[in-house]
């Protein structure tokens, strides 16, 4: 059964670019990853692991590493360097199995979910839309659980949504009669008040 392909993000030395490729074995990896990084497919290069300049030379140990695993392609006489030591620019998304990339705020948003399920309910209402709204598949992999409890999540969120969307329309409608008791004597309001307007009919 051959290999299923995952996304990963790969750093160049000086870290001054990165970039996204999807490949199942570490030799597909180096391959794209020297194609993507303008590197001669004839050089020999060194796959580390941007985080520690752990080098990973074996497939066997490719094959575990997670969705989005962040490496480093090092050249001849290039060295891993850390953030403090080389500045680069980091790509604004996370990038899912099929292809399809998520936002670093959902990717935020999926891991408070995953920590406390209750947090919902202090999203904004753009971040509740946004996660209603999203492949059900990726939220599913965000939160390391199946599908149906991810669409259960969704489904929490448009409902809690919906609850906002009617309490603001309520607060409008309170609102309006407020204004209509300062100007409309046939609103009740006080007795006093009442009296006086019809006290000559």
């Amino acid at each position: 059964m051959a290999n299923t392909a995952r996304p990963f993000k790969v750093w160049s030395a000086d870290r001054s670019k990165k970039i996204s490729l999807t490949a199942s074995t570490l030799d597909e990896f180096i391959s794209k990853g020297k194609q993507k990084l303008n590197v001669p497919d004839t050089e020999s290069v060194k796959i580390v692991f941007e985080t520690d300049g752990t080098e990973v030379d074996e497939d066997d140990y490719f094959q575990f590493l997670p969705f989005n695993t962040t490496l480093m392609l090092l050249r001849d006489g290039e060295t891993w360097k850390d953030q403090v030591q080389a500045e680069g620019r980091d790509e604004p998304d996370y990038m899912m199995p099929g292809g399809r990339h998520v936002t670093d705020r959902v990717k935020e948003l999926a891991a408070g979910l995953k920590r406390e399920i209750t947090r919902l309910i202090t999203f904004s209402n753009e971040d509740l839309q946004e996660m209603a709204e999203m492949e059900t598949s990726d939220l599913a992999l965000l939160l390391g659980e199946t599908e149906t409890y991810a669409k259960s999540v969704q489904e929490a969120c448009q409902r809690h949504l919906d609850d906002r969307q009617q309490t603001s329309e309520a607060m409008e409608l309170l609102k309006l009669y407020h204004k209509a008791r300062e100007h409309s004597p046939y609103v009740d309001g006080d007795d006093s008040t009442k009296k006086k307007k019809f006290s000559h009919t």
